[in-house]
């Protein structure tokens, strides 16, 4: 009898063993039968990146429960955009590189290719409705192009990450308010019109000053609690956090790229930290930083 028990309890561990295998090659959430293209190091390039048509990426981490929850979703987004628009995932916590190439810090994020332009974030809800109609929105946007006689066939070269981080309440605290750095961040909404009207020109301005500037955003409805922690009451708000992170203040200028950018080098000449003073205490001391600073 004991040595049945013994067999029995051998054969289960076997079959948990088998089924953990078979549930991590699957890549955690999609099947091989799953009609989500899973998308790898090797193939993204070829997939995604010189892609002839709209692509919509998910990228999520197997133990995440959001990317749990949106699987059967974004399985019949899958389904519904058949033959209309590509919808792939990446397992970022197996394709770390290429996760932190695209700025990914919270799961899941959603990013939707176009040929010819950087990837641009899914914002909306995460339902199989909105999903399609937004798809069909960038559809219909590179159809315009092309009668338009623009060039929008697949790049061989990478598609840049966008200048403008996106932040979130996991990241914030570790990107910003730990930094050295000068950030500006604007806090909004997805449905505000002001907020779509300032959308190009933060583009144009997290360009311009990309390596000496950082630009950040936080989607408000998504990010109830930085909202809330930064005082947040109207969008779109736009906040300097410069050399006291504690104290943020308001950008009240004007709402373009050019007003953004030359108040933001103002703001950097401003933040630089004060240079390091040498205390001196002796005769011996001060030889030696005269010989050292003013040799000639």
């Amino acid at each position: 009898m004991l040595l049945a028990l013994v067999m029995v309890r051998r054969l289960l561990l076997i079959g948990l063993v088998l089924v953990c295998g078979l549930f991590h090659q699957s890549g955690a959430l999609y099947g091989p039968s799953s009609p989500v293209l899973q998308l790898t190091q090797s193939n993204f390039k070829s997939k995604v990146i010189n892609s002839n048509g709209v692509v919509l990426v998910e990228f999520f981490a197997p133990w995440c429960g959001h990317c749990q929850a949106l699987t059967p979703i974004w399985e019949k987004a899958a389904t519904v955009l058949k033959g209309v628009a590509t919808v792939a995932a990446l397992d970022a916590d197996a394709h770390k590189s290429l996760a932190q190439e695209y700025g990914i810090k919270g799961f899941p994020t959603i990013k939707v290719f176009v040929p010819g332009k950087p990837p641009v974030d899914y914002q909306g809800a995460r339902d199989v409705k909105p999903i399609a109609e937004f798809a069909l929105q960038q559809v219909k946007s590179l159809l315009k192009d092309r009668l338009n006689g623009k060039a929008t066939g697949g790049s061989s070269e990478k598609s840049e990450p966008p200048a403008s981080v996106e932040l979130n309440s996991r990241n914030f605290d570790e990107l910003v308010l730990k930094s050295n750095e000068l950030w500006i961040v604007e806090f909004f909404a997805p449905w505000c019109g002001h907020c779509k009207k300032l959308a190009p020109e933060w583009k144009k301005a997290a360009n311009k000053l990309k390596g000496k500037v950082k630009l950040g955003h936080v989607d408000c409805d998504a990010e109830k609690s930085l909202m809330s922690r930064f005082s947040v009451q109207g969008f779109p708000t736009i906040l300097v956090f410069g050399a006291d992170k504690d104290s943020p203040f308001p950008y009240e200028g004007a709402r373009s790229a050019s007003a953004i950018e030359s108040f933001a080098l103002v703001q950097l000449e401003t933040n630089v930290p004060p240079p390091e003073v040498t205390e001196l205490t002796g005769p011996v001391s001060i030889y030696l930083y005269l010989s050292q600073n003013f040799r000639s």
